[in-house]
C-alpha cells in the first residue's frame, strides 16, 4: 500500500530589508485613524524587528491537496504595535485555496512588537508559508 505523507514545513519569516518596489507602503486614505499610524520597515534606521512568539502552520485545502501542489506562498503584512498582523496581502500565489489557508494561519501569529527608540511601532515584514506533499 502507497502511502503518502503530507507536510506542511514551517514558515519562514522574511525580513524585508530592501522593500521591493511592488510592495505598497503605508497611510493608505482608506483606512481608520487606528490604522493611520506610520509603518516601518526593517532597516530604518533604529527599528529593532519584530520576532514571531506564536505561530499556526497552513494546511492543505482538499482541492491543492489532490492536485499534489508543492511551493510556497508569499505574504506581506504589518505586525501592528500590539503584535498581531493585519492587511495580509499575497504577493506570490501557489493557488486560491493555498494562499487563503496561509492567510488564515498567518492571522493567528503573535509577535513581539518591533520597535524604535524603545516604542512599540508598526512594521511591515514579509513571510513565506511552504507547501510540500511527500
Amino acid at each position: 500500500m502507497n502511502r503518502r505523507r503530507l507536510l506542511v514545513t514551517v514558515v519562514t519569516l522574511v525580513a524585508c530589508f530592501v522593500q521591493p518596489a511592488f510592495l505598497l507602503c503605508q497611510n493608505d486614505p482608506s483606512k481608520t485613524s487606528s490604522e493611520t499610524e506610520k509603518v516601518y520597515h526593517v532597516g530604518d534606521d533604529g527599528v529593532r524587528p519584530p520576532r514571531v512568539i506564536h505561530q499556526v502552520d497552513p494546511s492543505y485545502d482538499e482541492a491543492s491537496r489532490k492536485a499534489k501542489l508543492n511551493g510556497h506562498v508569499v505574504l506581506t503584512f504589518i505586525v501592528a504595535p500590539d503584535g498581531k498582523p493585519r492587511d495580509i496581502r499575497v504577493v506570490k500565489s501557489l493557488s486560491p485555496g493555498l494562499d487563503q489557508k496561509s492567510i488564515e494561519a498567518v492571522s493567528k501569529w503573535k509577535f513581539t512588537p518591533a520597535t524604535k527608540d524603545g516604542k512599540p511601532i508598526a512594521i511591515e515584514i514579509q513571510a513565506e508559508t511552504t507547501f510540500k506533499i511527500y
